[in-house]
């Protein structure tokens, strides 16, 4: 190279410039743009009171809950949670008392490091908090033996912001409500994605799509739902199915589907809680960041326990595959609006099939076994 070439370029420097970094996989879905007016939309309307109030009857107590806001929702935070005496918190009901509750299971969850059998007492003790024992124990103890490893790659995936890491998609990947709890204390700004807050995260997509008259779901607003824990015949079910008419949503299936799902929501509300719009909302005036991401969880958990009576569909129906969005789908087609395939969506669909058909039996095999039910 010339020294003239050589001055020349030390006098601009801009001539020589790195290559500008790709977007991460979280800036490229916050930015997609029904996901980003999402956003915008939420972060506006986030202490609002009339468009998030509510009320319903809880059925163990038959008591009625009810608020006039999403910040009066979370004030109003229950959940019983048993005493831990070695971790030395009492049995709590309370927002203050749950949060001091998570604060020792999670400083308890970070000790444990690379510690197999810490591991697995720090998550037990999470799942009895969360009351999601059932099965969890169960899967926990049968996995000691590589348990810490297999938690710490996850949470690293996870804290990496990265939906398409192996780990997310392997086939020893368990991902469920309870495990949700366990990656919700162990990595940053990552919110416990359960039935109660899919519910509800839904249900603020349809009120956006209804204000902006939209006749379906954007693809990256379709947060999968998952029914309540109650029985086929109960004489009140809970309403966790926020699709409405034309406005359908998918069911939520465990391990790598409800990972990417987790990540998404998780993204999404920390994104509404970060936007200028937001930034006198009581949510982040009252608490500092993480706290305000808490709060803003807890306050969806406690809305999304019951929608209430839909408009046009029942509560047990499969609004993400009904007749209705299949016909909208197909009248959008013909019309030349299609719709763009995800591959992280798409791949994590496939794990599943693929997962699901290597556990079937054989054609006249016998199907009974342990984890047959």
């Amino acid at each position: 190279m010339s020294f003239d070439i050589m001055t020349s370029l030390a006098h601009n420097p801009t001539r020589v410039s790195p290559q500008e970094p790709r977007m991460t996989a979280r800036q490229q879905f916050i930015a997609r743009p029904y996901v980003a007016d999402f956003i915008e939309w939420f972060a506006r309307e986030l202490d609002s009171r009339t468009l998030f109030q509510h009320t319903y009857i809880q059925r163990r107590t038959g008591k009625v809950w009810a608020c006039e806001s999403l910040y009066d929702a979370f004030e109003t935070y229950q959940w019983n949670s048993p005493a831990n005496d070695r971790l030395g918190f009492a049995a709590t009901g309370d927002a203050a008392g749950n949060a001091q509750a998570l604060k020792a299971l999670r400083r308890d969850l970070k000790a444990a490091g690379s510690d197999d059998a810490k591991m697995l007492q720090a998550t037990l003790d999470i799942m009895a908090w969360g009351g999601v024992t059932a099965g969890n124990a169960q899967w926990l103890r049968a996995n000691e033996r590589g348990l810490a490893q297999q938690v710490n790659e996850v949470a690293a995936a996870i804290d990496a912001g990265d939906p398409a890491a192996p780990v997310l998609r392997a086939k020893t990947l368990r991902f469920n409500a309870g495990m949700t709890k366990v990656y919700s204390l162990l990595c940053a700004d990552f919110i416990i994605y359960d039935s109660r807050v899919a519910a509800f995260l839904g249900h603020a997509v349809v009120l956006f799509c209804t204000l902006h008259g939209l006749t379906t779901v954007p693809q990256y607003l379709c947060f999968p739902w998952a029914g309540a824990k109650e029985g086929k015949n109960a004489q009140a079910p809970k309403r966790r199915n926020p699709g409405n008419g034309t406005l359908a949503f998918i069911r939520l299936r465990s391990h790598a589907h409800h990972a990417l799902w987790n990540l998404r929501a998780s993204w999404v509300m920390s994104a509404v809680l970060a936007h200028p719009a937001a930034a006198y909302s009581r949510f982040n005036l009252a608490r500092s960041q993480g706290d305000a991401l808490r709060a803003l969880e807890s306050a969806a958990f406690m809305y999304g326990y019951c929608l209430g009576a839909p408009h046009t569909l029942p509560a047990d129906a499969d609004c993400g595959e009904s007749d209705e969005h299949v016909v909208a789908l197909i009248n959008q087609a013909e019309h030349g609006q299609w719709h763009e395939i995800d591959v992280d969506e798409m791949l994590a669909e496939l794990d599943i099939m693929i997962k699901k058909a290597e556990e079937e039996p054989a054609p006249g095999a016998n199907p009974a076994g342990p984890d047959r039910r």
